[in-house]
C-alpha cells in the first residue's frame, strides 16, 4: 500500500474568504465518472471506428493513462483532437497487421504500417516481454506507427511481469524526444519515468541524450529512410535471470526508499509515486473530467446509442 505521508505545512486559516454573490461558476467544472465507464466508452467510440475489440481497449488504456494518472492534457482529451482525425483521413489504418522484417530471437525490427500507437507501442511491448522471459532481454525496433500518447505507459506494461521497461521515440520533426522508463521498486510504489529530453537537445551540454535517443529509435528503426515516420526502441529486461528475486526485490527497496524524504515541508518523492496515489484516487472517487470533454464524450456516446457517462458524488 503506498505510503501517505502526513504534511508538515502549517494548517490554512479557517477564516474562509468572502465571494461575491455574482461569481459566475467557471466553464471549466471537474465531474468525476468512473475509471472503467471511461476506458470503456473510449473502447467502443474506437471499435465503431473500424477497431479489433482487442486493439481498442488497450489502446483506450494508453489514451486514458493521462487522465488516471493526473495529466489531462495528455489524455482523453486528444481523442477529437488526434486520434480520431488521423484515423479520418487516412495518416492511421486500424487494422493494420505489422510486418515482421528482421528477427533475431532477442531482437526484432518491426514496421507496424500505420496502425495507431495507442495499441502499437503496446503491443511491442508484449512482445518484448515474451522475448526476455526466454532470453532475458527483448528489444523491439519499431517503425510506422501514428500518435502513441505517453511512453512512460507503454514502459509499465513490462511491470506487471517483474520486468524493467524502456520506451524511447524519435524521428517526425516536431514529434520531440520522449523517453519512458517504469521499473519495479521493491516495497515501494513502482518506479514510472516519462520525459521528452526534446528541451535537452537545445542545451549542447545535454545534447547528447537527445542524440542517444534518435540513434536508438530513429536510426536503428530505419525512420530516416520514410518520410513522417517515427521510430521506437522497446525493450524489456527480466532482472531475475540475471539475480535472484528476493536480491533484487531488496535492492530494489534499499535504492527507492532512500529517495524518500522531506525537505522544508515539502515530501520528496520519486517519478510514479504520485501517480500511483492519483490512480488509487480515480478508481475509488472517479476520474475527473473538464465540463467540455465530458460534453464531447457523451455527445459521441449518444451518437452510438450508448448511456452518457455516470456521473460520482
Amino acid at each position: 500500500m503506498p505510503l501517505r505521508p502526513r504534511s508538515l505545512r502549517p494548517a490554512r486559516s479557517a477564516v474562509a474568504q468572502e465571494v461575491p454573490e455574482d461569481t459566475p461558476i467557471p466553464e471549466q467544472v471537474w465531474q468525476r465518472v468512473p475509471a472503467d465507464e471511461l476506458v470503456t466508452l473510449v473502447s467502443l467510440i474506437l471499435v465503431a471506428h473500424d477497431f479489433p475489440d482487442d486493439r481498442a481497449r488497450m489502446a483506450a488504456e494508453a489514451l486514458c493513462h493521462g487522465d488516471l494518472t493526473g495529466s489531462p492534457d495528455t489524455g482523453v482529451v486528444e481523442l477529437l483532437r488526434i486520434h480520431l482525425p488521423a484515423l479520418e483521413n487516412g495518416e492511421v489504418a486500424a487494422r493494420a497487421e505489422p510486418l515482421l522484417i528482421a528477427d533475431r530471437g532477442a531482437a526484432a525490427l518491426i514496421d507496424y504500417r500505420r496502425a495507431t500507437g495507442l495499441w502499437a507501442v503496446g503491443d511491442a511491448m508484449d512482445r518484448a516481454v515474451t522475448r526476455a522471459g526466454r532470453f532475458g532481454v527483448g528489444l523491439i525496433s519499431m517503425r510506422g506507427v501514428g500518435p502513441f500518447g505517453r511512453v512512460g505507459h507503454h514502459a509499465a506494461r513490462a511491470l506487471p511481469h517483474g520486468m524493467i521497461g524502456l520506451v524511447m521515440a524519435a524521428g517526425e520533426v516536431g514529434s520531440g524526444h520522449p523517453l519512458g522508463m517504469a521499473a519495479p521498486a521493491g516495497a515501494y510504489p513502482e518506479f514510472v519515468l516519462d520525459v521528452d529530453l526534446g528541451d535537452a537537445s537545445r542545451n549542447p551540454q545535454f545534447a547528447g541524450f537527445a542524440l542517444l535517443v534518435d540513434v536508438l529509435a530513429g536510426v536503428l528503426s530505419g525512420v530516416a529512410d520514410h518520410e513522417n515516420d517515427t521510430g521506437l526502441l522497446v525493450l524489456a529486461i527480466a532482472p531475475t535471470t540475471l539475480r535472484s528475486a528476493d536480491g533484487f526485490y531488496r535492492a530494489a527497496s534499499a535504492l527507492f526508499g532512500s529517495m524518500l524524504g522531506w525537505e522544508g515541508g515539502t515530501p520528496i518523492r520519486y517519478p510514479g509515486w504520485r501517480e500511483a496515489q492519483y490512480l488509487e484516487q480515480c478508481r475509488a472517487l472517479g476520474v475527473p473530467l473538464s465540463a467540455p470533454v465530458r460534453r464531447q464524450l457523451d455527445s459521441l456516446a449518444l451518437g452510438l446509442g450508448l448511456p452518457p457517462l455516470t456521473s460520482m458524488g
